[in-house]
């Protein structure tokens, strides 16, 4: 969905008999006017005619893409998704994952937001890797959530002309995608928490903010615990008495424990993508955590983390992270895995601006042989021509001209 990291070229849309698009004078009456009336423009970028909605944020309009339309917009609008077979979301669309027709997207977890008693859960690093091919998809582990979120927000998605994306955009199409979701019988934006932007101007804004949306996730005597879900960049860890004290970048004044029974379980599954960060210059460390609140602190209970580029794009090993350096310059959107392995067999990433667009494969040097063939395989059925760089090879294979 277009996330407004900057103009690109616009595409036509149309909602009754008139047709505008993001260049005309009236956009935003005309988006406040179809906000008001519930109306679904359609954009003209290709046969389809795919359905949107309008969102409402920060007191302006913008035009998203229905949930779930992404691949009936042609690959040149900035509203286009990867078809969902070509990525994780292919397994739990419909399953863990439903929009209606209205827009709104309901997900089912496998974790809860809400729990009797201080823990009665095990601790968990949500990044579970299965003994079988693919995870269930009946229901999204932690990790899926942060994919979900990501993809919704259209932060899987690049142009050259994104360069300027910021975690200022970063937080405002998170909580766009919030509002549009719901898990356990409530609103998502209702327990997810992403920092905005902090300045020092605003620190007392940014707090009494805070606390207010804090405050319905403290505990109440006699009643269930709340659990918030926090998606933030990581800052440092250092010990504590009992675990560790963990802060987040844009959240100065507030400080999030974790015990030593997680810290041990985070160490163990996060350890390496926190140091593939670290080596990385401009990387970022970004952590999805279910947390419940203890008056002016905050213990978290399960804990993921997505390593991303500078410009916030995730990547999940070495090669991975050199192909989307290979196309800072390009149009592509970098597919996510949800709830699958890494070493399931889905592309990594989808390059646009090739006619028709083209499906890349960099599978890990650590893939089994066996399973680098079922790979192969899969990639030479695809709906879109196949790039692939074998796990063999270190050299990258030269990318496919643009268009």
């Amino acid at each position: 969905m277009r996330s407004a990291d900057i103009a690109v070229p616009a595409s036509r849309y149309q909602l009754g008999a008139d047709t505008f698009d993001a260049g005309s004078p009236d956009w935003q009456s005309i988006l406040g006017a179809a906000h008001q009336n519930k109306s679904r423009p359609a954009c003209l970028c290709s046969a389809a005619s795919p359905l949107m909605y309008v969102a409402k944020i920060q007191g302006k309009y913008y035009l998203k893409r229905m949930p779930g339309t992404g691949h009936a917009h042609d690959p040149s609008c900035d509203s286009f998704a990867m078809p969902p077979e070509l990525s994780g979301f292919g397994q739990v669309e419909g399953k863990a994952s439903a929009t209606d027709d209205s827009g709104e997207t309901t997900l089912k977890l496998d974790f809860p937001l809400s729990v009797r008693g201080r823990r009665d859960v095990a601790p968990d690093a949500g990044d579970h890797e299965p003994t079988v091919a693919e995870a269930s998809p009946s229901k999204l582990g932690l990790l899926g959530v942060l994919h979900f979120l990501w993809d919704a927000a259209g932060l899987t998605m690049w142009r050259p002309a994104y360069a300027r994306r910021s975690w200022w955009i970063v937080h405002r199409e998170l909580t766009a995608a919030a509002e549009r979701t719901s898990a356990k019988s409530m609103p998502l934006s209702s327990v997810l928490f992403v920092p905005p932007m902090f300045s020092v101007e605003k620190k007392e804004e940014l707090a009494a903010a805070r606390r207010r949306f804090l405050h319905h996730l403290q505990a109440v005597k006699g009643k269930p615990m709340p659990i918030g879900v926090l998606v933030a960049e990581l800052k440092d860890m250092e010990p504590s008495q009992y675990g560790r004290r963990i802060r987040f970048k844009h959240l100065p004044d507030m400080v999030f424990f974790m015990d030593e029974e997680l810290c041990a379980r985070f160490d163990k599954i996060a350890g390496d993508k926190i140091r593939d960060v670290e080596a990385v210059e401009g990387a970022h460390s970004i952590v999805i955590a279910t947390f419940n609140m203890r008056e002016n602190y905050a213990e978290i209970r399960l804990i993921a983390v997505m390593p991303v580029t500078a410009q916030w794009i995730p990547f999940d090993h070495d090669r991975e992270l050199r192909l989307i350096e290979g196309m800072r310059d390009r149009h592509f959107s970098k597919s996510l895995r949800y709830n699958m392995r890494q070493d399931a067999p889905i592309a990594n990433a989808l390059l646009l601006d090739t006619s028709p667009p083209t499906a890349l494969y960099c599978p890990s040097q650590a893939i089994e042989p066996e399973l680098e063939r079922d790979l192969v395989e899969i990639a030479g059925e695809g709906v879109y021509p196949a790039w692939i760089w074998s796990a063999q090879d270190d050299d990258m294979p030269a990318l496919p001209a643009g268009g």
